[in-house]
This record gives structure tokens, C-alpha cells and sequence, in this order.
């Protein structure tokens, strides 16, 4: 199959080395982090129908904000994921619904409902907050 497009190959800027360490941190962060959930969830679907991946207005139903955002996801009630969806950007708007949310940094943030403009989020890493309670 040829490619008859008349474009220019897009630039990478990574070597091969650097694609193979994102994707191993990515592995080792979901064998770790979302997989057992996941599969905690999986047990629980029966019980409850509550789905795995759940939108934010999930757990904030009268959160008219927590409604628009479709960029932004749960899995379960607990573990928040914002992905950065646009190419070449390093930061990202995140909407945290009420409750006490904890990043992937250390962060915590417990005055919500707030939103985090460009939140600063590297290639090498995927943005994720987690709920807690004291």
C-alpha cells in the first residue's frame, strides 16, 4: 500500500529509548494502580450494575458543571483520570467535583467543586486525582 497523501512525514522528537520508558512507567501505573481496581470493580458490577468507567456527574449528580465534562472520566467513584487529548500540550483544565481530591503529585485539594487551569501534566505522564476521606 502506498501513500499517495502529499503531506510531509510528521517529526518525532522522541528516540526509541525514551517511547520505551513512557510506556513502561505507563504498564508498571496501570498493573498497579488500575488493573486490581478494576478488577475490585468487576466483582462488584453484579451486585450493584454501577459501571467500571464512570462519568463525574457519577458521583456529583447535582453538580451542573460535573455534567459538561466530557474529557475527564472515573474509574469507580474514587479514582479520577484527565488526559491530556491535545497534541503538543503539557497542561490541561481539570474540574474537581466537591469532596477532598488528592493528585498523583501528592497534592491535595479538598475545597472543591474547583478547576485546576493548566495543570501542568508532562509527556511521560497521564493526570489522575484520587478522592479520600480523613
Amino acid at each position: 500500500m502506498t501513500n499517495t497523501a502529499k503531506s510531509s512525514p510528521r517529526e518525532l522528537t522522541l528516540s526509541d529509548n525514551e517511547v520505551v520508558q513512557i510506556a513502561q512507567k505507563f504498564t508498571e501505573l496501570h498493573e498497579t494502580l488500575v488493573a486490581p481496581r478494576v478488577l475490585e470493580l468487576a466483582g462488584e458490577v453484579l451486585d450493584t450494575g454501577d459501571p467500571i468507567i464512570r462519568p463525574l456527574w457519577w458521583i456529583a449528580n447535582d453538580d451542573e458543571a460535573a455534567y459538561k465534562i466530557d474529557s475527564q472520566f472515573l474509574i469507580g467513584d474514587n479514582l479520577m483520570v484527565a488526559p491530556v487529548l491535545e497534541p503538543g500540550k503539557q497542561e490541561r483544565d481539570i474540574y474537581l467535583p466537591a469532596g477532598r481530591w488528592r493528585s498523583y503529585k501528592g497534592e491535595h485539594f479538598d475545597k472543591g467543586p474547583m478547576y485546576l487551569t493548566d495543570y501542568p501534566v508532562d509527556l511521560d505522564e497521564i493526570a489522575f486525582m484520587g478522592s479520600w476521606v480523613h
